[in-house]
């Protein structure tokens, strides 16, 4: 199966520790915007991203 340029992006992503993705999120704006939507997919995956809803099912629990 081939996959997409984002599945591909999102598979190597995967593989960096976080610290590195956080980096990374910090110079987003010089990333191709296929590498971009991956990061931005990696970063939800993890829940690194912010996403606005803290009274959702998804909140983090203390």
């Amino acid at each position: 199966m081939k996959m997409n340029p984002i599945q591909q992006a999102e598979r190597t992503y995967r593989t960096w520790s976080n610290p590195i993705l956080l980096e990374l999120k910090e110079r987003q704006h010089q990333l191709a915007p296929t590498d971009r939507q991956a990061l931005q997919n990696v970063l939800l995956e993890r829940r690194l991203l912010d996403t606005g809803n803290p009274t959702g099912p998804d909140r983090r629990k203390s």
